[in-house]
């Protein structure tokens, strides 16, 4: 059972939270104030908890500038049965983004739960990840469709082989 105080659709944010889905999408360049509002609107807002969160930076030559993100370890527990663990090392021109996503939706072909790589290779660097959370959710969507199709597939050609074996 998930609890929500209200739906929460952030702009210019890494974290998009309605009462169907909750997705958090991490890219080299997320910055550690990004970083505390994925916790803290988490903890208002879902039953979602961090159990292990570590990120490390490479060294800024600025003295007010944040390196861009070298690792990150995280393990994320829904609190319902879903946990999961990432751990990524962004090498250079990693445009990936890394994260997680929890569907509390009925629709049996979407899978509830998925941590890691969200999306391979995210075009848009100039204008932040943080800024297009709907490309994120397009890329959910786009892969359950994709996994739904190969289902559809996979039943077919096991129902294929046991027609071949049997008759």
């Amino acid at each position: 059972m998930i609890a929500y105080s209200q739906v929460e659709k952030l702009q210019n944010s890494p974290i998009f939270i309605n009462d169907t889905l909750v997705v958090v999408g991490i890219n080299s360049k997320t910055t550690d104030k990004e970083l505390l509002e994925i916790r803290t609107k988490l903890l208002k807002f879902s039953t979602i908890r961090f159990i292990e969160f570590d990120v490390i930076r490479e060294p800024s030559s600025k003295k007010n500038e944040e390196g861009d993100i070298q690792f990150i370890s995280l393990e994320v527990d829904c609190r319902d049965g879903y946990i999961g663990k990432i751990s990524h090392s962004f090498e250079k021109g990693d445009n990936s983004i890394q994260g997680f996503y929890r569907d509390y939706s009925k629709n049996n072909y979407r899978r509830a739960f998925f941590i890691g790589t969200l999306a391979e290779n995210y075009q848009n660097m100039e204008t932040k990840q943080t800024e297009d959370v709907d490309f994120i959710i397009d890329t959910i969507e786009n892969r359950s469709l994709i996994e739904k199709d190969i289902e559809k597939k996979e039943k077919k050609s096991i129902f294929h082989k046991i027609k071949n074996i049997f008759f």
